[in-house]
């Protein structure tokens, strides 16, 4: 009989790790790595703090460098508003034609024209005066309507002041716009079709052209006959001379009793005139035509550009680079005549709207685009001249 036992499992086998009850402590880390592991969040909380975080950087980011950017571009045109001004002048006014990029509402426009484009008038001093317009060829109506009445004034066939200013005792100063700032290449095309129909349209204002309505007479006796006949089908007659004594006696009233207002009233449908062009009325303004300011506007729309909308998101400093130097150009009014290439001016548009719109293509003749300005970057940018206490104290 073999008295050997076997040897105990429980001497090989490791010891049981002691089960943790909710009562008992959690082991205190003794490492770094422990103690720094401690300390952290949990996981969602570190997702959560890290997305908040970053997002908010990024603005917090853009934020500054959008207001380094506006104060840079201020500064180049601050000198003009340093300028005196005579006590019989004004500021100068340009006119800013805005209207919404397809596929969306006017509201980006206007953002961008306050975001962008305004401070930088304003630090020059410059007077504007912003038309919008709802479609296109609203803008091409307006500038057309400009440059006729311009050319009627001088002809002698308008009046230059209004009937109000005529009767007014004392008519005030008002500054007179000298320029046209047009936001995308859309209103770009408007403005310039604009100026051809305005220099091709006729002086003499043609007569309206009004359609009268026909009135129907209709009198009560017309009127209980067709009641019968739709009830019953049929219209009861009477004789002929029932007939003639009512003829006679309707002959009667009518000479005697005066017509009603509603009787008598026709309505009048006006058709929109159409002012006849042709290029033997062509003839330019004393003034000549306005030059011309285009600020790019880029306005992106679509699923397909939404990695371009999230990085504008955060880096909208870039606007006022490219948008606060073409302001620039207006403001330091630097113009050059406009050649055949320049009608291409904003191509890299169109990508963005071909979804709801097809190309821009600006047909005017040429003797009107060799009228036509255009502001362009100013070789020299006076410097502004610094106060005398600033002068000691770089000194």
């Amino acid at each position: 009989m073999d008295n050997t036992t076997a040897p105990s499992t429980s001497a090989a086998t490791p010891e049981a790790r002691p089960k943790l009850t909710p009562n008992t402590p959690k082991p205190v880390p003794t490492t770094f790595a422990g103690k720094l592991r401690a300390k952290l969040p949990s996981r969602g909380w570190m997702i959560f703090w890290g997305t908040v975080g970053t997002l908010g950087g990024l603005v917090v980011r853009d934020h500054y460098l959008t207001v380094d950017a506006k104060k840079r571009v201020a500064d180049k045109v601050d000198v003009l508003s340093k300028q005196s001004c005579g006590v019989q002048e004004m500021p100068r006014k340009v006119t800013v034609y805005i209207m919404p990029p397809p596929g969306d509402g006017i509201h980006k426009t206007r953002h961008y024209f306050k975001q962008f484009v305004k401070p930088v008038f304003d630090a020059a001093a410059m007077d504007y005066e912003v038309r919008e317009a709802s479609n296109e060829g609203q803008i091409r109506e307006m500038v057309a309507a400009d440059v006729r009445r311009k050319r009627q004034v001088a002809a002698g066939k308008e009046p230059a002041l209004t009937e109000q200013e005529q009767n007014a005792p004392l008519v005030p100063m008002k500054s007179v716009s000298d320029g046209i700032v047009v936001l995308g290449r859309i209103a770009l095309g408007e403005v310039l079709k604009g100026y051809n129909d305005g220099c091709l349209q006729s002086l003499d204002d043609p007569e309206p052209v009004v359609q009268v309505e026909s009135a129907k007479e209709v009198s009560l006796e017309g009127e209980a006959a067709s009641l019968v006949k739709e009830a019953t089908g049929s219209v009861e007659t009477t004789g002929d001379n029932d007939a003639k004594k009512e003829e006679s006696s309707t002959a009667q009233t009518t000479e005697t009793t005066p017509a009603t207002p509603e009787a008598s009233a026709t309505p009048a449908v006006a058709e929109p005139v159409v002012i006849p062009q042709d290029e033997a009325y062509f003839s330019l303004p004393p003034t000549g035509l306005e030059p011309i300011g285009y600020i790019p506007f880029k306005n992106l729309v679509g699923f397909r550009n939404f990695h371009k909308k999230l990085y504008a998101l955060f880096n909208s400093y870039d606007c006022v680079e490219y948008a606060g130097g073409s302001v620039m150009k207006v403001a330091f009014a630097e113009t050059k005549d406009m050649e055949k290439d320049d009608l291409e001016i904003g191509r890299d548009e169109e990508p963005l709207f071909q979804k709801y719109r097809g190309p821009v293509e600006i047909d005017i003749l040429d003797r009107v685009r060799e009228n036509v300005k255009l502001y362009v970057t100013p070789q020299h940018i006076p410097e502004q001249k610094k106060a005398d206490g600033e002068e000691e104290n770089s000194s």
